[in-house]
């Protein structure tokens, strides 16, 4: 089987997006696929990191043309966007037609973003397209009021239940509106005119099976096992550099966009210091240097910037809980596998939309009263080291559960192969 998978962000990169194909081009080769990826370049070098290498390891990886717009690693859409995807279409396009005859021909496409889906359904032939099958990363009804700050936790936020809404704030209120409306269309659209989905999450997979009538499956990420890898014991010198202590902090581990709700976190971390507590520090390590900006961060939060995966999976393993701040359904994030992965109990707003378990391998907070449901979690596994100790093998089983790669590749597969009687 030969697949081209087509991602619209820079690659390769240590974002959650770019993770998620990395590991699914990788498994899916391993289960005897023959790959090829298609994404954005980066625009600058990413650094020193010893495992560059896996992300284009014996790939071919086609990026559009040298005149098309960068495109940043923030999420959301940029002012370069509209020029990077016509470049992307235009790659995809001759990638699609160089590749058409006999075995050298797509089976499908899978696209990673909706803006790739727009360039593989309205840029190829639909005649002569191999299937698109759409990885539905996200929700956009949810996501692109986020984008612009005004998420569950920006000033434009739905009403919640024991939260006054601020009426100054009705006009930032309105655009929400507006963007939720536009992204659900997005949605709608993605699940009527791909002609296979995959799905992350729970909520993800049942607006598609709503709004369309493809075939589709929710297929959790993989990732491999930490346990296999030559950095198992990188967590004391990792530790011992950045001057932390084994099971002695708390760590966030995601990006910095809005949509993450760190200034959640950070008015928990104030309301957990008020009521007496705060024994542990609660460290937010990021690849984005920027963690490192003046006001980047909410006072009470420690900024760290981390280099490598590597090193991001040895402060994970290393942490006494793992904190997960997004509220928005649709998505999930690649750290929170990184967590169950390493045996580190995650603290969430979401449970069942992925697979978690409350008391069992998370804590999860209450959305609805988040401060102070937060702080509270805080402070039971600040307080009860056997309790975190108790969940983190909670978490550990559910990965080997859900979300080995090779587990990901086999449903992926059997997906791929029921398309060509899904289109007849």
């Amino acid at each position: 089987m030969r697949l081209l998978l087509v991602g619209a962000f820079p690659y390769p990169h240590h974002q959650g997006s770019q993770v998620y194909l990395q590991e699914q081009a990788i498994a899916l080769r391993a289960a005897g696929a023959e790959v090829d990826l298609l994404t954005y370049p980066v625009a600058a070098p990413i650094g020193d990191d010893p495992e560059r290498w896996r992300a284009l390891d014996g790939f071919r990886h086609l990026t559009p043309p040298a005149w098309t717009a960068r495109v940043p690693l923030r999420s959301g859409p940029s002012r370069g966007k509209p020029l990077a995807d016509l470049g992307l279409a235009m790659t995809l396009r001759h990638a699609v037609a160089s590749s058409s005859a006999g075995d050298d021909a797509y089976d499908a496409i899978l696209t990673h973003h909706v803006e790739a889906t727009l360039a593989a359904v309205h840029g190829l032939p639909r005649r002569a397209r191999p299937p698109i099958v759409y990885c539905v990363h996200t929700l956009l009804e949810r996501e692109l009021p986020a984008y612009y700050g005004l998420g569950a936790d920006g000033p434009g936020r739905p009403q919640e239940p024991g939260i006054q809404e601020d009426p100054g704030h009705s006009r930032r209120s309105g655009a929400s509106r507006a963007l939720a409306w536009a992204g659900a269309r997005l949605d709608a659209w993605a699940a009527r005119r791909a002609d296979a989905w995959i799905a992350l999450t729970q909520s993800a997979e049942r607006v598609m099976r709503e709004r369309g009538a493809a075939l589709g499956a929710c297929i959790p990420p993989g990732l491999p096992d930490p346990g296999l890898a030559h950095d198992a014991d990188d967590a004391t010198f990792v530790l011992a550099r950045h001057g932390l202590t084994r099971d002695g902090f708390l760590l966030y581990s995601g990006n910095l966009d809005a949509y993450q709700e760190l200034g959640c976190l950070g008015r928990a971390v104030g309301e957990r210091e008020r009521r007496g507590g705060g024994r542990l520090p609660v460290v937010v390590a990021s690849h984005d240097a920027g963690v490192l900006r003046a006001g980047a961060l909410p006072p009470g939060l420690r900024a760290l910037p981390v280099a490598s995966g590597r090193e991001m999976r040895a402060l994970l393993r290393g942490a006494r809980a793992s904190l997960v701040m997004r509220r928005a359904p649709g998505g999930y994030p690649i750290k929170l596998v990184n967590s169950l992965a390493v045996g580190t109990p995650p603290i969430t707003f979401l449970g069942a939309e992925w697979g978690l378990t409350s008391e069992q391998d998370a804590l999860v907070a209450d959305p609805a009263r988040p401060v102070e449901t937060l702080a509270r979690a805080i402070e039971r596994l600040e307080d009860d080291p056997a309790l975190a100790a108790r969940l983190g093998r909670g978490a550990r089983t559910l990965y080997e559960r859900r979300h080995r790669p090779d587990r990901m590749a086999a449903r992926t597969l059997e997906l791929i192969a029921a398309l060509p009687r899904a289109r007849t």
